[in-house]
């Protein structure tokens, strides 16, 4: 589309058609709603999720173009009086296909960026609800050579124990975690203080237990939660056995709830601790959390707990809160530098579209300059057709941007990770980001057309 002398042409007739565009989005539709592939050792790759956004992006760019004429008409009574505006948006009433495939790419291009800041913000504020309501005590302590649930580094039971009887703890809470292979699966099997949580209305369940009997010592020997992840992980849910192995035989709990856990992918399996730590004959735990008293400085109780025992890891709620925080958004501040190179490209796109449009016009500029016009004035004709581009690739694609947004949340997020996240837009975001893609296009176009004001009418190649 970029040769030279191909600026009138409309474009194949196909990549013309308003129908073809409507039946990629409904072909998307429907490939959103498919199963992932699922391979051996618990794995799964969206595949149908990444076809839907593929057709979506595809069928949005065809429908973008549609766009234009009626802006065109639209913003022609804006500018009755201004010449420059009406030699603009002359040649939008009737699109090349050059301003069909610049208008296809810039949407893109912002459909993509757009959807994946909705899906970083929607993480975002599920991480934050999510560690607010799970990061409850004052201090958390772990082997200093822990680094995830599958670590075998754990404080021995009687260190534990003196951790908990400190003067200044009110309460104390224990998790141990042992990697294990479920059905040749690899997962997390977790043993807690389940009594503890029947205290605190707040936890992130997305399938509460029916009664308390998970939470009774008494009554919970075969009973067992699992994380979302599990159970999209093993195709399991409440209700369902599960046969654990472990050093002293096999164990058959059956799920009595599911809770949202964003730390493990694998999935995870929690035993109140008392039956695990029977089960595998041990009495050290991961980690342990402290509530300290009314008055005590959590910050001064860590500094102690830190000189007393030099082999543990203690961190206080506010900078563990902020460390979980700081390595979400580390890890997906590659994204960032993806989206401005996304849009980079798409605004290299229009100007090349715009450099070669203004060189199969020669002759018209020269008539635009016999006419009076001056190479200011071309140059804003220029800039107001790359301007009404933008904007419609802008319309389009924060239009796209939602709908992508939901498929990498609800569909490729959910079959890849098993995890539900909330939908959140960041709406002051997607703003800067529509100007700073319209402002960038109204000046590229700008300059574009200062190079194409002193193009002679006859040039030879």
């Amino acid at each position: 589309m970029l040769q030279r002398g191909a600026a009138p042409a409309p474009g194949f007739r196909a990549l013309r058609s308003g129908g073809l565009g409507v039946a990629l989005l409904a072909a998307g539709v429907i490939f959103a709603q498919l199963s992932p592939l699922r391979f051996e050792g618990g794995s799964r790759f969206p595949l149908a999720g990444y076809a839907a956004a593929f057709l979506w992006i595809f069928g949005a760019g065809l429908l973008c173009s549609f766009l234009l004429p009626p802006f065109a008409r639209l913003a022609r009574g804006w500018g009755a009086r201004v010449a420059p505006v009406q030699v603009a948006l002359g040649h939008l009433r009737a699109p090349s296909g050059r301003h069909r495939l610049a208008a296809a790419a810039l949407l893109c291009a912002i459909g993509m960026t757009a959807g994946m800041a909705i899906l970083v913000a929607s993480f975002e504020q599920t991480m934050q609800g999510w560690i607010k309501r799970t990061l409850q005590a004052d201090l958390y302590l772990s082997s200093s050579g822990s680094q995830s649930a599958g670590s075998q580094n754990r404080i021995s039971g009687p260190a534990a124990r003196a951790l908990a009887a400190h003067p200044a703890v009110a309460r104390a809470g224990m998790i141990v975690t042992y990697p294990i292979s479920l059905y040749g699966i690899p997962t997390v099997l977790s043993g807690a203080d389940l009594a503890d949580a029947a205290t605190r209305p707040d936890l992130p369940w997305l399938r509460e237990p029916a009664d308390d009997a998970v939470f009774d010592p008494a009554r919970n020997a075969e009973l067992a939660l699992v994380s979302e992840s599990f159970t999209e992980r093993f195709r399991v849910g409440a209700g369902d056995a599960l046969t654990i192995p472990t050093p002293s035989g096999p164990q058959t709990v059956t799920i009595a709830g599911v809770f949202a856990d964003y730390g493990n992918e694998r999935g995870s399996i929690l035993i109140d601790r008392p039956h695990l730590r029977a089960w595998f004959d041990e009495d050290a735990v991961t980690s342990v959390s402290l509530y300290v008293k009314p008055g005590v400085d959590p910050d001064t109780l860590r500094a102690d707990l830190t000189n007393a025992h030099p082999g543990l890891s203690v961190f206080t709620n506010a900078t563990l809160r902020a460390e979980v925080l700081r390595i979400f958004r580390q890890t997906f501040s590659i994204t960032y530098a993806l989206e401005v190179i996304g849009v980079v490209v798409a605004m290299t796109g229009l100007a090349l579209t715009l450099a070669s449009v203004l060189l199969d016009r020669r002759d018209e500029l020269t008539t635009l300059r016999a006419l009076g016009f001056r190479r200011r004035e071309i140059a804003l004709a220029a800039s107001i057709e790359g301007l009404a581009v933008s904007a419609c690739a802008v319309l389009g694609g924060l239009a796209l941007s939602g709908a992508l947004g939901w498929l990498l949340i609800y569909v490729i997020n959910k079959q890849s990770f098993g995890w539900t996240l909330a939908y959140a837009l960041p709406i002051g975001q997607l703003a800067a980001l529509a100007f700073a893609v319209l402002l960038t296009g109204w000046v590229v176009s700008y300059a574009v057309g200062l190079w194409g004001a002193d193009l002679p009418a006859d040039r030879e190649e």
